[in-house]
């Protein structure tokens, strides 16, 4: 595990373990770089990845403050890694936006229909590092949903359509890849424009055989070494 690593995982496991609570203000970035013994530049990377990811927040001539709200791990099953000690790693999601949009793709070859909604969320896989996720839906089947809080938002979204729309997801086709993510996500993931990045294509389908969403996840390169840990739908 690298040193950066080593420092989010710290914090995560402060924050998870109520040692470091909701409105809580982090120690200054030279405390910390002492207590873990890492230089104050790995510290300030650490902080930017766990702000990037919802987890704290930082205030210009304030301070770090843990956001509270969404420090619990989520249950995304359909994404579960381990580390090299077989340790599974919490999933962190924080929502970016949602959007209705009328342009066409290929979620719309998928989904069919006229119009369509965008969720766009950032998952960070135990704080080391993150996964931009675009998550599409028809309109209607949006808009049957009812409202959508941030809290919603932010848990596993396949669930929340099987549980309100009575639509579960029988069958998801994966695919993988590496190109270029869209132009407003590759900052996101830290690439410069065009860099190419690991795109993971998902195609939901619910009862007769129906496609239910289109979900595209980014992830920029990586070191860590990872299991994967398979989702079963059953």
């Amino acid at each position: 595990m690298t040193k950066l690593s080593t420092v989010s995982d710290a914090i995560i496991r402060s924050i998870e373990s109520g040692a470091l609570r909701e409105g809580d203000r982090l120690p200054s970035e030279g405390d910390l770089a002492t207590l873990h013994g890492v230089s104050v530049g790995t510290i300030q990377k650490a902080l930017m990845r766990l702000t990037h990811s919802g987890l704290i927040t930082r205030e210009k001539g304030r301070g770090t403050f843990v956001t509270g709200a969404r420090v619990a791990p989520a249950d995304v099953r359909y994404l579960r890694f381990r580390d090299e000690e077989a340790n599974e790693l919490p999933l962190y999601v924080h929502a970016r936006s949602v959007k209705r949009v009328n342009r066409k793709g290929q979620w719309s070859e998928f989904l069919g229909g006229e119009g369509y909604v965008r969720i766009e969320r950032v998952i960070s896989v135990g704080g080391r590092f993150d996964l931009y996720s675009e998550f599409w839906l028809r309109e209607e089947d949006f808009a049957q949903l009812g409202g959508l809080d941030r809290e919603a938002l932010e848990k596993n979204l396949r669930e929340l359509i099987g549980q309100r729309l009575s639509l579960p997801t029988l069958r998801a086709d994966q695919w993988l890849r590496f190109g270029a993510p869209p132009a407003a996500v590759a900052p996101e993931l830290g690439l410069a424009p065009e860099a190419p990045a690991l795109i993971m294509e998902l195609r939901g389908f619910t009862l007769r055989d129906q496609p239910l969403y289109y979900q595209a996840i980014y992830a920029a390169p990586f070191a860590e070494r990872l299991t994967t840990v398979r989702e079963k739908l059953s």
